[in-house]
């Protein structure tokens, strides 16, 4: 990613940068890491958009740490009609687009290794936890509650309701907090 930083004094007003941009937009501009409006500078552009000024129209006070860098947007920019002829600068301007917007997806640095350790530290617990969760539910705890349950619920409800719902007999004083008066 092409980027470049200043320090801002509280006067200074414009800011130049030198890399590659195809289009104004593709210019973006940071004030102490938070992107700015483009309402709220303007961008002045080489007349080969090898570089340019930043133009603010306030000047960012001292000590607030400036960043411009280049932010492609990802879109067709040239439409080939199949029965046109190929102008071959508008193929060489496409593709020059998408080198630069593939030298910034690598610039996007990723460490391999540490990446694959995060992933399979990961997997890993994922796959424990999947493992804990199927042999819970193949039997373990959840299968041993649930008898627990059915084997509670067993003793005590036909005591109390018959299997068309009506009760059979009262339940005892020593149960009535627990059921409340059937």
């Amino acid at each position: 990613m092409y980027k470049i930083s200043y320090i801002a004094d509280g006067i200074n007003t414009e800011y130049l940068f030198s890399f590659p941009f195809f289009q104004t937009s593709d210019v973006c501009v940071s004030a102490d890491n938070k992107i700015l409006d483009s309402g709220d500078y303007s961008v002045a552009p080489n007349e080969d958009f090898s570089g340019g000024n930043v133009v603010f129209s306030v000047a960012p006070s001292d000590g607030v740490n400036i960043d411009i860098f280049r932010r492609i947007s990802l879109s067709r920019v040239i439409d080939y009609q199949p029965t046109e002829k190929i102008d071959p600068e508008a193929l060489n301007s496409d593709f020059n687009f998408l080198l630069e917007a593939f030298k910034d997806l690598r610039s996007v640095d990723v460490d391999l290794t540490e990446w694959k350790n995060i992933h399979d530290n990961v997997l890993s617990f994922l796959e424990y936890n999947l493992s804990v969760i199927e042999d819970k539910l193949s039997g373990g705890s959840v299968l041993g509650l649930y008898k627990n349950l059915l084997s509670v619920l067993d003793n005590a409800l036909p005591q109390l309701i018959n299997d068309y719902g009506s009760i059979t007999e009262p339940a005892p004083n020593e149960n009535r907090d627990d059921y409340g008066v059937l």
